[in-house]
């Protein structure tokens, strides 16, 4: 099984340039060009959140417009550019497949080799913070007691830890630790992927393996305490994470060089 992720393309409307110059229609087709001709083909493109700058209806209609050739299961959930009405019209009747609960965009896919989870960390629109607050951690042990024995990836637009670039962790998941309670109970659980910071991190949290997908829009670079945080013109990039019973989960980042750097 492959799961393609793709996060932040920050998608605007037609002809918009966005920092540093970077154009979210060129990026975001290299991407999905490049995930399109891959062999083995990928069993699912997931975009962990930011799918568009502002929210706004003609930028998710933008959006749709950029992924309508992708010939690949695709699926979706908000990250703190989205707003989530606006995301769930546009999205819900399209080739991106989206949650189902009426107070959450939380997504839960069953019929691949693995268990796909992903998390709405969405909080107050408008501003950068990720929540899970009790009635969509609720949602999450009820999932992950559905099926505890069964290999599972979890799915999230903020990552619950910290990266050490300080910036950027202001805005990340409140509270953690709360995930941390209840990903402790179910060891089947193989990574959380994370999107939000713009650039490739990797650590253990909590016993588990998770990360940062590096964005298709600019890149947050690492900084010195006393600088200020600026980001940077970058290559689009993605990540494949790839299981197989022999080798179990193994994770590439792929970085499309001369397009957009």
């Amino acid at each position: 099984m492959i799961v393609a992720q793709v996060t932040d393309p920050h998608v605007s409307i037609p002809g918009a340039r966005l920092y540093g110059g970077y154009d979210p229609a060129v990026a975001l087709r290299a991407v999905l060009a490049r995930i399109d001709a891959l062999f083995p083909r990928p069993d699912l493109v997931l975009f962990t959140g930011d799918l568009v700058e502002l929210g706004l209806a003609e930028e998710y209609a933008h959006f749709l417009e950029l992924l309508a050739g992708c010939r690949l299961p695709c699926a979706a959930i908000p990250g703190n550019h989205d707003r989530r009405d606006a995301f769930r019209t546009a999205l819900a009747g399209s080739q991106v497949r989206i949650g189902s609960d009426p107070s959450w965009a939380h997504l839960a896919i069953d019929d691949l080799p693995l268990r796909v989870i992903g998390l709405d960390t969405l909080g107050l629109e408008g501003e950068a913070g990720g929540v899970l607050d009790e009635g969509r951690l609720a949602w999450l042990r009820r999932r992950l007691d559905e099926a505890p024995d069964r290999p599972t990836l979890i799915f999230m637009h903020h990552p619950p830890f910290r990266t050490g670039i300080d910036f950027m962790d202001i805005w990340g998941l409140a509270h953690p630790e709360r995930l941390a309670a209840i990903v402790a109970r179910h060891p089947a659980i193989l990574r959380i992927s994370c999107g939000h910071v713009h650039r490739a991190v990797e650590t253990t949290w909590n016993g588990i393996t998770a990360g940062v997908c590096p964005a298709v829009a600019w890149q947050v670079p690492l900084c010195a305490p006393d600088a200020p945080p600026r980001p940077t013109p970058q290559a689009p990039a993605f990540q494949l994470h790839r299981w197989t019973k022999a080798t179990g989960l193994v994770t590439h980042t792929e970085v499309l060089t001369g397009i957009g750097a």
